[in-house]
């Protein structure tokens, strides 16, 4: 197998990042954060602003106008455009005390405790810092600064006085290395894989290893992983497996080499700067929580003569055994029967479900850890299909790692589309019933089916099945002439929402009259929501039907006809009436076509 070489990952500003930056480098100035008077600028390491910071800056020139929001270059101290006192590398060195002694390099917590006060706002702990790297680039002595606060000026001076008795940093002081280099001989299973020997210039560092291995020294015994140091060899303990992988071991450690960078700044976005044409130059500094990283890579072959690793499956439905799945899904158990593991190991089993018809994942997945006792034998991994899956047919894809994670490199895995022991059928789901309306039509009075010559009030009661409880109809109806079939003028509608599937609401009916000696049929249709203009859901619409059917008596010539109580008289000499029967013949329409659309469709149904 070959062994791949370190490599380096690039510096950042958390331990989960990393963005680091060399002379030659252009930065993004972001709007400077702080007090009115003094302030810290936000830099971006890809010279644009993306995401949270990568970095910080100090201005290093107090009478040079400060812009933002453009690129600037990034160069070391000699690289300086000003020419106040920082160009003295005495003066550097001062500063760069301060930078690596003050926020945001170190917490406002630490720096509080080290300049004697409680506790140090952000800004506070700003102002000192900017103070007191002014107080070396652009003054030989301590200004009387308009302080914020006392806790402001107790940081200036724990910073002056710490720069004052040091005899300052350089760059090489702030420069950080966090490698490691691979082993450069062939590796198998079965052994320790290594030397890994870390470099760094930090007193420590820390190690981790993806996926998770112990990691030891030359004799196996297990090493501290966050106390590393410059030229420890270390090994990873694969003594106790069999099969071939893989692994990349990380080294951090604290800070950055970015920190002092000098960067300087156009006047004119995208211009050049020069020493006689530039805006503030700024000093960079990492925050505490950076860490220089680096990794290398190894991989190792299976332990010569033994048996690599096999799996197989078999996938049933883990309430009754079978391979078929009831329409809105349910618990599913994959039972993995292995074979040649290593005992006392830790192995993890992962699957995921694929559907056959196209072999795409359905994003169903599972995993077991387990610690074999034996070289052969079974695991059972459970995954949850969801309701959304009628009709499909799923098939299990599983996975063997070692240790307690599903990454990196499988040891053994089974993915066969067309094997039926791993293979499942989700049920086709039944069809919803139709809903269907019934209706009964009788006259309010004394609930018969005859009213009144003078007119009256008609119930129409509408019996309904498989609605769908919470959701919102309305049922309308209109009243039609028996004797030649056409629609009245007389319509009612009434909108509701069911708390179960079957049940009855009331549609009322106003007859005038003018009806007097006509038989009455009521024909409704049922709509999802209040809009009775599109396809009604169900409807009724017999005419022959009696329990819809109500008859107004015929008046008595002798007799004055008298409107009911309520009533509106003979509306038919004012010609109100003309509207309203457009409207129940528009109604009439879209039942007949409802009834018609529905016919059709039972009997492609049938």
């Amino acid at each position: 197998m070959l062994v791949l070489g370190a490599l380096i990952a690039p510096a950042g500003v958390s331990a989960a990042a990393a963005a680091e930056v060399a002379p030659g480098d252009s930065v993004y100035i972001g709007s400077k954060e702080g007090y009115s008077g003094t302030g810290v600028f936000p830099i971006w390491s890809e010279g644009i602003p993306s995401g949270d910071p990568d970095l910080w800056a100090y201005c290093l020139e107090n009478q040079v106008t400060a812009q933002t929001g453009r690129v600037g270059t990034v160069g070391d101290g000699g690289d300086f455009l000003g020419s106040n006192y920082f160009v003295d590398p005495a003066v550097q060195g001062k500063v760069l005390w301060v930078l690596a002694h003050s926020y945001p390099a170190v917490s406002l917590a630490d720096l509080a405790a080290s300049a004697g006060v409680a506790q140090i706002s952000r800004n506070d702990a700003i102002e000192a810092t900017q103070y007191a790297i002014w107080r070396y680039t652009d003054l030989t002595f301590d200004a009387a600064w308009p302080w914020e606060t006392p806790d402001s000026e107790a940081a200036y001076w724990y910073l002056v006085n710490g720069a004052n008795a040091s005899p300052g940093l350089t760059p090489e002081d702030l420069e950080v290395m966090a490698t490691v280099t691979a082993p450069d001989a062939a590796q198998v299973a079965g052994t320790l894989i290594g030397p890994f020997v870390v470099n760094t210039n930090r007193a420590s560092a820390s190690v981790s290893v993806d996926p998770a291995v112990a990691v030891t020294d030359v004799n196996g015994a297990a090493v501290a992983l966050d106390a590393v140091v410059d030229g420890q060899e270390l090994y990873l303990d694969l003594r106790a497996s069999t099969a071939a992988g893989s692994a990349t071991v990380r080294v951090a450690a604290e800070g950055s080499s970015s920190t002092g960078m000098v960067v300087s700044v156009p006047n004119v976005p995208g211009g050049t700067p020069t020493a006689d044409d530039h805006a503030q130059s700024i000093i960079l500094v990492a925050p505490e929580a950076t860490q220089t990283t680096g990794e290398a890579t190894v991989e190792w072959a299976a332990q010569p003569g033994a048996a690599e690793p096999v799996i197989g499956t078999s996938l049933v439905d883990a309430a009754d055994g079978d391979r078929v799945l009831g329409w809105n899904g349910g618990a599913v158990i994959d039972t993995v029967a292995y074979q040649n593991l290593v005992p006392g190991t830790e192995y993890t089993v992962s699957g995921e479900l694929v559907r056959k018809s196209d072999g795409q994942p359905t994003g169903i997945t599972g995993s077991t850890t387990f610690t074999p006792t034996t070289a052969n034998g079974s695991v059972g991994v459970n995954l949850v299909v969801p309701a959304g899956f009628a009709g499909d047919v799923l098939v299990a894809f599983e996975e063997l790692f070692e240790g307690p994670d599903a990454s990196g490199d499988p040891v053994a895995e089974h993915k066969d589309i067309d094997d039926l022991a791993q293979t499942v059928t989700v049920e086709q789901a039944p069809e919803a019933p139709e809903p269907f309306i019934g209706t009964s039509l009788v006259d309010a009075a004394d609930q018969d089916h005859v009213l009144a010559p003078g007119g009256g009030t008609l119930i129409d009661t509408i019996a309904y099945r498989n609605l769908t409880p919470g959701t919102e109809y309305t049922v309308t109806g209109v009243l039609m002439d028996k004797a030649n079939g056409e629609p009245t003028a007389i319509t009612g509608s009434t909108t509701f929402t069911p708390t179960a599937p079957d049940g009855s609401v009331d549609v009322s009916f106003r007859v005038t009259a003018e009806s007097a000696g006509t038989v009455l049929v009521a024909f409704e249709g049922l709509f999802v929501g209040t809009d009775v203009t599109g396809d009604p859901v169900a409807v009724h619409t017999d005419l022959d039907d009696a329990a819809q059917t109500v008859a107004v008596e015929a008046a008595d010539p002798g007799v004055p006809t008298t409107p009911a109580p309520g009533g509106k008289g003979d509306l038919a000499a004012t010609g109100a009436p003309a509207p309203i029967a457009g409207i129940a013949a528009a109604l009439l329409a879209v039942l007949a076509g409802a009834v018609l659309m529905l016919t059709r469709r039972r009997r492609l149904v049938a």
